[in-house]
């Protein structure tokens, strides 16, 4: 069998500057990284909080895996739902404010298994366009229809639920968007969902661990616990572990159990990171010190963009910095690795065509020297290229 459609491929994605390849990281994922040799800054880690090399989140792990052992050997619904399971789940239900929650072994499988599950021939779902690719894909295969609706435009949301004469609605929004970092305006959208009688998911990926006041997500930033029907959420991100959740009714739970292949089909998550985990968000729950520090490099990475006439448009960890065209915003990123800063670069189809970014991400373990190094170098590298200060493409001279 002739593969040059292999090699055809991928010279076109070199060609349109697309090309992705695999960097070789030699360090836990901290404030200073190496990569392929090279000592870096690094900007480009969902460690929001800094626990995935926590010393107390390391050990528990470790105890985890001497007690239980490395694999849960089974799906839970066999043999491998074991008491560390079940704790987990009791512990992120409380922090969320839900009856009960289930995990699964990683937020793509748990949106694949939310939205397939909930969606049928009868159903239609309401999807933000902005939606993680997760998102799209579970939408894809639910064999329910869908309406993507413009990004966080809850008048477009409403006009297409009052058209719809599906039987069962379904919308579904990122809590955070993951790629420009702006919050869903969930208090329309529970409104507009509740008065069409529709189902809410959010996925709360990039808001667990992130958000004020508790870091419990985007439905407790605004109040509405108890008001959304399905919050969803992973583990790999604040929460510094790996898996994902969901939290909503016992009933809801016990739907989900019985009739999402995603879980039923899928071996536990391995009995270590569950333990792992519960220490993760015991560090959360007693250290708040933690969630302030990242709300102040947030703020402090605004203030020092702004000083240098640059708008950042994010009020969250992930900051967004609009370059362009692929091949600049790859050569962006170059420029700032050789000057010890790692900002990866975002291109299509993550992002839309000419929407290429640096996509910065903010820890709490940054040093207020190392958030003022990486907004000087960025300004550098962008003035550079003839990038605006208003932090869209501008014309080069």
């Amino acid at each position: 069998m002739r593969l040059s459609f292999i090699d055809e491929e991928i010279v076109a994605l070199k060609e349109k500057g697309r090309y992705r390849f695999l960097r070789r990281l030699s360090t836990p994922q901290d404030a200073r990284i190496v990569i392929e040799g090279e000592e870096v800054l690094n900007f480009s880690s969902n460690n929001y909080l800094g626990l995935a090399n926590h010393p107390e989140v390391v050990a528990a792990l470790a105890d985890f895996a001497a007690r239980y052992g490395v694999g849960a050997g089974a799906s839970r619904l066999i043999s491998g739902h074991m008491d560390v399971h079940a704790e987990l789940e009791e512990a992120m239900a409380r922090f969320k404010g839900a009856e009960a929650c289930l995990t699964f072994s990683a937020g793509y499988m748990a949106n694949l298994g939310i939205l397939s599950t909930l969606g049928d021939s009868g159903a239609t779902i309401f999807s933000d366009e902005w939606n993680h690719a997760s998102i799209v894909d579970g939408c894809r295969l639910s064999r329910a229809r869908v309406e993507v609706y413009r990004h966080a435009d809850v008048t477009h949301l409403e006009e297409l639920l009052r058209a719809s004469s599906a039987r069962r609605k379904i919308v579904v929004t990122d809590g955070v968007f993951s790629m420009d970092g702006d919050v869903a305006p969930l208090p329309d959208i529970v409104e507009v969902k509740d008065r069409h009688g529709a189902i809410l998911v959010v996925d709360d990926a990039h808001a667990t661990g992130v958000l004020p006041p508790g870091g419990r997500g985007s439905a407790d930033a605004f109040g509405l616990s108890g008001r959304v029907e399905i919050l969803m959420g992973t583990f790999s991100k604040a929460l510094g572990t790996y898996g994902a959740y969901l939290c909503s009714t016992r009933r809801m739970v016990e739907f989900f159990i019985n009739k999402c292949r995603p879980f039923i089909f899928n071996t536990g998550l391995p009995p270590a990171v569950a333990g792992a985990t519960l220490a993760s968000l015991g560090i959360l729950a007693r250290e708040p010190e933690r969630l302030k520090a990242l709300w102040d490099n947030e703020r402090l990475f605004r203030e020092e963009m702004g000083a240098r006439g640059r708008r950042v448009e994010s009020d969250t960890a992930i900051v967004p910095i609009l370059v362009g065209s692929d091949g600049d915003t790859m050569a962006a990123s170059r420029a700032l690795f050789n000057r010890g800063v790692f900002v990866h670069g975002i291109r299509p189809p993550t992002v839309p065509e000419g929407t290429g970014r640096l996509r910065l991400t903010l820890m709490a373990t940054h040093t207020a020297g190392m958030v003022r190094t990486a907004a000087e170098r960025i300004d550098e590298v962008l003035r550079e290229r003839g990038i605006g200060n208003d932090g869209t493409v501008a014309a080069k001279g």
